[in-house]
């Protein structure tokens, strides 16, 4: 398979990008250092870039810059509640499980509470969690008990803790950022990142933790998944995420974001697992 040449962010945007992390950062460790988190919890919380990150991304299309800064921080807040909650589904980081429960719950509440306060009609916030989070719930334990076994069951396991996970922090952001029109276009976004995201933890974690069962990784390098069909995916995706951000000029900036995080997956990643 032919490398693919890496991508990069405009130095503009990566600016800006890590200005919204830090300030997530900073909010999200100042939390669980005030709440009772222990410095590891804290210096955990501190080193999920990714997470800290996409917020930036998701909140794209809010075009003023403190609600979306507002809006970001809010996200960011639940994004790293879930992360601690699945955290302690796993129990492979060595942090306190109680602390672990106890930071997820209250930081979860606190990002309820800040974005129903963000947007206009507060029930469309309790109504789009509890629609995803049905699908993210019962596909985690779908996922746990069924695991895939090829291309299409990894998709169905994916589409619910990747896709609608995402999906449901994009469908958000726009809505608690004054942006009701582009409710579709952010979850579309978010949904198909989110699922690149996905594939890339999938080849990265057959190395880092280890896994095998129902792991992509695991599935090329068994030949159950063949290589070209999960480039074709990343196309797919690559095309889905490139057609909602173009959708609204105010999330132009987006684009190249899509470049360098597919190309990754493929220049970096896919390679490793396709020429065993």
């Amino acid at each position: 398979m032919n490398a693919v040449a890496p991508a990069r962010l405009p130095d503009d945007y990566t600016a800006a990008m890590l200005v919204t992390e830090s300030a997530n950062r900073d909010r999200a460790t100042g939390f669980v250092a005030g709440n009772g988190g222990s410095p590891g919890l804290v210096a955990h919380v501190a080193a999920l870039r990714l997470y800290l990150r996409v917020p930036h991304f998701l909140t794209e299309w809010i075009t003023d810059p403190q609600r979306r800064a507002e809006v970001a921080r809010a996200l960011t807040l639940d994004i790293v509640a879930m992360k601690l909650l699945d955290d302690l589904m796993d129990d492979d980081t060595g942090l306190d499980r109680i602390e672990l429960a106890c930071l997820s719950l209250h930081l979860h509440l606190t990002a309820v509470h800040e974005l129903c306060g963000l947007a206009q009609d507060a029930q469309t916030v309790i109504d789009v969690l509890e629609h995803d989070f049905t699908t993210v719930c019962t596909g985690q334990i779908r996922t746990k008990s069924r695991r895939a076994e090829d291309l299409d069951t990894w998709c169905a396991n994916a589409s619910t803790y990747g896709a609608t996970f995402l999906g449901c922090y994009g469908a958000l952001a726009a809505i608690c950022g004054g942006a009701a029109q582009s409710v579709g276009p952010a979850r579309l976004f978010a949904e198909a990142f989110g699922t690149i995201i996905t594939i890339a933890d999938d080849l990265t974690d057959y190395d880092r933790n280890g896994e095998r069962a129902g792991n992509l990784g695991h599935l090329m390098r068994t030949g159950a998944v063949p290589a070209g069909d999960v480039k074709a995916l990343l196309e797919r995706l690559r095309a889905q995420a490139l057609s909602a951000v173009r959708e609204q000029p105010a999330s132009a900036g987006l684009v190249p974001v899509v470049g360098v995080y597919t190309d990754d997956v493929l220049g970096r990643l896919l390679p490793v697992h396709a020429a065993h």
